[in-house]
């Protein structure tokens, strides 16, 4: 009698054990069940119906909840991987109880990482407590191996080890429990707290950062518009002052009301001007500063939806392309002919 095969086991959320990157693996077991129509089009008012959309969206949230708390807020992907490889090492701030892009990436592509949470019990998890200062003690470094440290701390642990600061900053869903509407009016601004990823660049002295989630009017949700789900705008606001864009790539697997990407900053040089005040009016100096982007370093402008991209076609476009066309046309009937070549056989048919 053969050996039985062991069947694979499952945890709660329907994912297989030994899987290195169940969350991928089921939302996009998820999103590939549903009908192309709802997929492309969920929150249309015509295309889908309410009963069906919100069937949909109970069952997406009813998941999605669990592997939030399992996994992480947002689905890294293969894709991604040659970009933390590239940038390392890293440090992550607010990586979670689960520190799942941290051992992902380390995992899968050897990223030498550290990763920080102030909670490593309960970090980025929706049920039970949010994020708190307070951790039990015996978790304090919860997974220490070479090339990968997952330990206690938040924003202020990037200026205590210039070895850790020199360090990529990782950030992913960094402010995901902060909402608009959550900001008291009332409270002038100065006297906020700053949001977990605005913290970090009080303390991050590093050149480049990666950030992953929603930004600056990439957002589906018109309550969280337009900074998106994932970061405050006091951080995007300084990142965007003090930092330039040199990557951004859609994550691959989106849930249907998310559109998170994957982007890089380095920090930008300064260029200070000097403009004299005229002596008529009495006005002093006026000093003007402008960041310094190296060519190799900007992100092309152009873009365009596909209902309107032919609008960025240039002229000679149309030609060369049906250029190209006959060429194929032409390597296609060859190849066809050396086909009924080889095809052929000797002696007439019986």
């Amino acid at each position: 009698m053969g050996k039985s095969k062991k069947k694979k086991q499952q945890q709660p959320n329907g994912v297989e054990r030994g899987d290195s990157n169940p969350l991928l693996t089921a939302q996009r077991k998820f999103i590939t069940s549903l009908p192309k129509q709802a997929r492309s089009h969920f929150f249309s008012p015509t295309h889908i119906t309410p009963e069906q959309r919100a069937e949909i969206w109970e069952d997406q949230a009813d998941l999605g909840e669990k592997l939030v708390d399992s996994c992480a807020w947002a689905t890294p992907d293969p894709r991604l991987l040659p970009v933390f490889k590239h940038f390392g090492p890293i440090v992550e701030v607010g990586c979670g109880a689960n520190a799942y892009w941290a051992k992902w990436m380390h995992n899968e592509g050897s990223v030498d990482v550290v990763a920080f949470d102030v909670s490593l019990n309960e970090g980025g998890k929706i049920s039970g407590s949010k994020k708190t200062n307070k951790s039990d003690s015996s978790n304090k470094t919860q997974n220490k191996k070479k090339g990968l440290v997952i330990r206690e701390g938040g924003p202020e642990m990037l200026s205590k080890d210039p070895d850790i600061n020199d360090r990529t900053l990782f950030l992913c869903y960094p402010d995901e429990d902060v909402m608009p509407s959550q900001a008291d009016e009332s409270e002038e601004e100065d006297s906020r707290p700053l949001s977990m990823a605005a913290a970090c660049l009080e303390h991050y002295t590093g050149d480049t950062i990666i950030h992953v989630g929603e930004l600056f009017c990439d957002t589906l949700s018109v309550d969280q518009a337009p900074w998106g789900r994932s970061s405050a705008n006091e951080f995007q606001e300084r990142l965007g002052c003090e930092y330039h864009c040199i990557l951004k790539m859609k994550l691959e697997n989106n849930w249907l009301h998310v559109r998170d990407t994957l982007s890089v900053w380095k920090r930008s040089e300064t260029c200070c001007m000097v403009f004299q005040g005229s002596e008529d009016e009495d006005e002093g100096e006026e000093e003007v500063e402008y960041k310094y982007i190296p060519p190799e370093e900007m992100l092309p402008v152009d873009a365009a939806a596909p209902c309107v991209a032919h609008l960025l076609k240039k002229k000679g476009d149309n030609v060369k392309s049906r250029e190209q066309n006959n060429v194929n046309e032409e390597r296609k009937r060859k190849r066809n002919d050396e086909a009924k070549q080889h095809s052929q056989i000797a002696g007439n048919a019986w």
